[in-house]
């Protein structure tokens, strides 16, 4: 593992030498010979590396296509994570889960396209083999004795607390194909990385082709059994009692949440790899401010309570000033959290009157009508 980071360090630190070309006039040529691609299929050794410093590293393939109409990343694919043995089909419209291990699948015929990446089988997709993403700030272009580099840095997305995000070209220089993929930002106080290794690149195969419009797989698996989804617990929290904890602050003076009675309580359980729990923390604030002087109390619950530090400056950067506590695996059996962000709101007499995943409109209303019971 040591060798392999310090071989992508080396790739990727490589200095500037002369060369005739404009980071542009790389940036064109290298979309001329994606226009070239319809179908590519490979496979990819994937290493992403956490702010904590902790590292994910997983293997997996998969065969793109080019789909215009396609909600994601406008192809149609079949990506595989072989640690998993799951993997995913999308034709743009439809999609299945699929379970190598126990040969099932599931049809989802209105899957959450912005989550698709995130599936074992979508982790496996690299987006740059067919298009750049748009929206970038600057490109450069570097050689050097490890290849070619295109480097694209984009702007700052204050909103998710990312910054200082680069996304590097590594192109083989028989085909000027991307051997490798690195995308590195500044998230929640610390370095993210993402490094995609490819290998066994295949383009316009007509068999790849025929894999993604057979579906094979409908002939080695069979359809998962349906079960039902059972009522997420914690509503039943909703006209109950709030279940009492007794925590501390980032200043590690204890906080106990029977101290708020009489007042409106809005409890927000987060964690600092959630991107809608900080891009929501304005507007959390602005409901502080709003109400405040009616009762109302914003008390942040912070669920990575080993990541305090880091949750310190990221409130410090979204201009969040309520008031956070630690939370502990007690909290998060009694409250049932199992996604974040999780807003639970508790009315004067103590009980829970609203219980939402995510940050809506809503939220605002239930609080007024709190606020005059």
């Amino acid at each position: 593992m040591k060798r392999m980071f310090a071989a992508v360090v080396a790739v990727l630190g490589v200095a500037e030498i002369g060369h005739a070309q404009t980071g542009e006039q790389a940036l064109a040529q290298y979309r001329a010979a994606l226009g070239t691609l319809n179908t590519v299929a490979y496979h990819v050794q994937r290493i992403d590396t956490f702010p904590n410093k902790s590292v994910w590293n997983r293997k997996g393939q998969a065969i793109m296509q080019r789909d215009a109409a396609s909600s994601v990343l406008g192809a149609r694919f079949l990506g595989t994570r072989f640690d998993a043995a799951r993997g995913y089909w999308y034709d743009g419209k439809v999609g299945y889960e699929l379970d190598d291990k126990a040969k099932t699948f599931r049809l989802e015929n209105n899957p959450y396209a912005p989550g698709l990446p995130g599936s074992p089988g979508g982790q496996m997709l690299v987006p740059e083999l067919l298009a750049i993403e748009p929206g970038y700030e600057s490109v450069t272009y570097q050689t050097g004795p490890q290849g070619a580099i295109l480097r694209l840095h984009y702007p700052d997305l204050p909103n998710v607390d990312e910054r200082n995000r680069y996304t590097y070209l590594v192109l083989d220089e028989a085909t000027k194909r991307p051997k490798m993929v690195r995308t590195v930002s500044q998230k929640a106080g610390g370095q993210s990385s993402i490094i995609k290794i490819l290998s066994e690149t295949r383009v316009n195969n007509p068999l790849d082709e025929q894999v993604l419009a057979s579906k094979s797989f409908l002939t080695t698996h069979t359809a998962a059994p349906v079960v039902a989804e059972e009522p997420r617990k914690a509503l039943a929290l909703v006209g109950k009692p709030a279940p009492a904890f007794k925590l501390v602050n980032f200043a590690k003076a204890p906080v106990q949440l029977s101290s708020y009675r009489g007042k409106t309580v809005l409890l927000d359980f987060w964690t600092t790899s959630c991107s809608p729990c900080i891009a929501a923390m304005p507007e959390i604030q602005h409901l502080q401010d709003e109400y405040a002087k009616q009762g109302f109390v914003v008390l942040g619950v912070l669920m990575d309570p080993k990541s305090a530090e880091r949750a310190q400056g990221i409130m410090k950067r979204q201009r969040a000033r309520y008031a956070t506590v630690l939370g502990s695996e007690a909290v998060e059996a009694a409250y049932q959290l199992n996604s974040f962000p999780r807003y639970v709101l508790i009315g004067k007499n103590g009980k829970v009157v609203l219980d939402e995943s995510g940050y809506t409109p809503q939220l605002e209303a239930a609080i007024k009508a709190a606020l005059k019971e």
